[in-house]
Order: C-alpha cells, then sequence, then structure tokens
C-alpha cells in the first residue's frame, strides 16, 4: 500500500484512540513522547497531523502525520510504521498470520485501550497510586475474542501463547464452540526482548486479592520494563512487576536509573542475569525489595552471588519504610523515593565495614585484622609501611573516639586489602 492511500484510509484520530489518546474539547493532549502535565500536544484534524510545542520533546519542531506518529510511539522505522499503519487499517489482511511477537504487541495495544473504558481497572490503579497515562499497562475484560474481532486466525494464535484456552465449551444459545479466557479481569504488563519486542504478558487481578493473583503466559520470557540501556552506570532491581512500574513514574528515576522487575524473590532468572552480564559499564546494583524476611534473604542471596560475579560492582539495599514500593508509594509523595535512593546502604563485607542508614562507622575492630593474618600463615609476608602505625584497640568505645577515627579506618581497610591479596579467600568492597 502507497503512502500516500495509507494516509487517505487512516485518520489521526484513528491512530489515537488505538493508542488509547483523547484530546480534549479544543484538541489538546499530554504529548506521549514525553513528561507532560500540561497538555502540549495540538491535534490539526483538518490536516491529520499533531504537534508538539514543548521544547523538551524529541518531535519539536516536527509536523507529525499518522506514520509518523506511529513511528514514535512505538520507536520504529519508517518502514516498520508504514506496515503497523497497513495493520490498523485492515488487522484481517490478505497474510493475517504474524509471528509471535507482533501477535503480543497487537494484544497488549488493545488491553491499553481497554483501560480507557473500564472504571474497574482505572479505580483498581488509582488505589495501586498507579497513572495509566504514565506507564504502559492494559486491561483484560476477555471480550477481544468477540464480535468484529473474532477471526479463526485471531482464536488461532490467541491459543497458541495462551490467551485463550480450549476447555470443550460449548455455547448453549449458539451451539459454537467457547473459549474460556486467560487472566480475566486483569491489568496487564509486557514484557520484552533485546529487541524491544513484547514476548510475554504478565497479568495481576484487580479482584480476589485473597486467592490467585499473578498470571504469566507459558514460556515466559523477556523482561520488565525492557532490556536495561546499553550505557547503564546504576540498575535498580525490584522483587515485583507493580513495584519496577511504581518506579518508572517518576521521571528523575527514570532519567539516572535503568530497572528491571524480578519474578519474585526466586525470580532473578538466566535471562535477567545475563541482560546485566552484558552491560559493560555497570558500575552499581540497587535493590528495591520488599522489607519481609523472604525479600532480605533474597538480597543477601543475589548480593553474594554478584560479588562473585563481579567483585567490583557496588552493591546496595533500599530500605523502604513500608513493607514495599508500591505500599510505600501509596502512602507517601513520589518525592520519598529520591531521597531513599540517597540514603541506600552500601551492602559491604561484614569482616571488614558495616554501615547504618547514616553511613556511620559501626564497628571494625584490630582483631579482623588479625583473622586475615592467620589466613595467610605460611605464605610470603607482605610488607605494609604506614607513617603512623594503628594502634590495637581492645575497646570499641575507646577506638570510635579517637582522634582522625576516620584516617585510622582507611588504614585498617588497605592493611586488610593488601593481606587479604595472599589467600584465595579474599574479602570483597
Amino acid at each position: 500500500m502507497e503512502i500516500t492511500a495509507i494516509k487517505s484510509q487512516l485518520s489521526i484520530s484513528t491512530v489515537l484512540q488505538y493508542y488509547g489518546l483523547k484530546p480534549d474539547k479544543n484538541a489538546k493532549m499530554c504529548c506521549p513522547f514525553h513528561e507532560d502535565k500540561t497538555p502540549s500536544m495540538q491535534i490539526y484534524y483538518k490536516t491529520q497531523t499533531a504537534y508538539c510545542f514543548s521544547t523538551n520533546c524529541k518531535t519539536h519542531g516536527k509536523s507529525m502525520d499518522v506514520i509518523d506518529f506511529i513511528m514514535h510511539k512505538e520507536n520504529l522505522t519508517k518502514h516498520e510504521a508504514i506496515r503497523k499503519a497497513q495493520e490498523i487499517i485492515n488487522p484481517n489482511s490478505e497474510n493475517p498470520t504474524i509471528s509471535k511477537e507482533r501477535f503480543l504487541n497487537n494484544m497488549f495495544q488493545y488491553f491499553r485501550n481497554a483501560i480507557n473504558n473500564s472504571k474497574p481497572a482505572k479505580e483498581y490503579l488509582e488505589k495501586r497510586g498507579l497513572d495509566f497515562t504514565r506507564i504502559e499497562v492494559g486491561y483484560n475484560s476477555a471480550q477481544f475474542h468477540h464480535g468484529e474481532r473474532k477471526t479463526e486466525e485471531l482464536l488461532k494464535q490467541a491459543l497458541e501463547v495462551g490467551l485463550l484456552q480450549d476447555k470443550g465449551l460449548i455455547n448453549s444459545r449458539t451451539g459454537e464452540k467457547g473459549y474460556s479466557p486467560f487472566a480475566k479481569w486483569c491489568i496487564c504488563f509486557a514484557l520484552r526482548n533485546q529487541k524491544n519486542e513484547v514476548t510475554g504478558l504478565y497479568f495481576r487481578s484487580i479482584l480476589n486479592d485473597d486467592k490467585a493473583k499473578h498470571y504469566y503466559l507459558k514460556n515466559r520470557s523477556g523482561l520488565y520494563p525492557n532490556y536495561p540501556r546499553k550505557e547503564t552506570k546504576k540498575l535498580i532491581l525490584t522483587e515485583a512487576i507493580i513495584d519496577c512500574a511504581s518506579l518508572l513514574q517518576i521521571k528523575e528515576i527514570r532519567d539516572n536509573y535503568s530497572l528491571i522487575s524480578c519474578f519474585g524473590t526466586n525470580g532473578l532468572n538466566e535471562e535477567i542475569l545475563h541482560s546485566i552480564k552484558n552491560l559493560s559499564e555497570l558500575e552499581e546494583i540497587i535493590f528495591c525489595f520488599d522489607q519481609d524476611d523472604a525479600g532480605k534473604k533474597a538480597v543477601e542471596k543475589y548480593a553474594n552471588e554478584f560479588k562473585i560475579y563481579n567483585p567490583k560492582f557496588k552493591i546496595s539495599t533500599v530500605e523502604l519504610p513500608n513493607n514495599d514500593v508500591n505500599e510505600t508509594l501509596q502512602l507517601h509523595d513520589e518525592e520519598i523515593f529520591t531521597k531513599l535512593l540517597e540514603e541506600r546502604i552500601a551492602l559491604q563485607s561484614p569482616n571488614l565495614i558495616e554501615k547504618n542508614s547514616k553511613n556511620e562507622a559501626k564497628f571494625i575492630f584490630s582483631n579482623e585484622i588479625e583473622e586475615v593474618k592467620e589466613r595467610v600463615t605460611g605464605l610470603n609476608p607482605v610488607e605494609i609501611t604506614e607513617e603512623k602505625p594503628v594502634k590495637s584497640v581492645s575497646n570499641p568505645t575507646d577506638f570510635l573516639q579517637q582522634k582522625e577515627l576516620l584516617k585510622s579506618l582507611n588504614k585498617l581497610i588497605e592493611k586488610s586489602e593488601l593481606l587479604a591479596k595472599k589467600t584465595a579467600d579474599c574479602y570483597y568492597f
């Protein structure tokens, strides 16, 4: 299909509706391409174009037609945007079979659009402190396989990925075969692969919180919200997807950190580990796990694994005032997370330094140096020269009250590092 034909058949109104966007009565709306609290995008129905007046927007200065809008909305090439426009015009084309990734992407866009028409879904998100205009979230009302959308190809692909289940049902009124929808009445989040394609969907029930809550499509793959940027220096790991979505709403966090959600306390899987190992510029991993015993044990376990993999990583954890990130979001202003991240606690070898939330040294005594010496017995001695030797202090209170405490601490740390290099059982920061 020619570009002129696409533009004649696909209106800007249809594109906006497809993505769940609704301008106000003056044809203005918040721009979907940047953080925008005051509507800065104007829709021009006569020319079928859109224009953002904000200088903070990547599209500023460019009038967008329907293809440009699709290209920026989904981060596609021009050619891919043209193909997407054709799909929006005619979802049941001559070659309806599409890849699993494209099918899941289309379904996720459908679920995202459904949020606008679901009062229960919007109320649930509001209760959880989540703003569906700032994050990518959908809602499964389980009506996607009815009405005009119902085709043999849709049913086939929905069955293949697990969105529908064949339980031998027969419609008593029509006599037609029926299917059981998966994850009915759930909000939905997309999992993405390294190419940013949708490869899986996660669902969270908005009902029956005391029963089943979490659902994944079969053969789960992909990360939420996506693979981290290659230039990532600081990476935040959350325990749950809703926790990660809570932090994604905050512009300052998005601008300064990459984020990945684990799939529970035992859900730091091989795909997540592989994505982290490919971050050549990564300096720090920050855990934002739940404050219960399971969350704390998981942080300790994974922190040790990361230290073994790369002792140069700085590992830290955020102490939340409530049980998890989302609960903290519900009970506090968003600004609290900036402060909590600033006060994050470095997880270092307990035999060297342990710090509290105020970054004050809690203990380090000369007997730890003696322990390191015992480990290197029989090895070539390490010569350590100091202008002023650090005295061994048996009384912790006297040690902490001495003058030039920080210099003494640094000398002890340097001394222990040099000694530790002579043993296979090294202590890492």
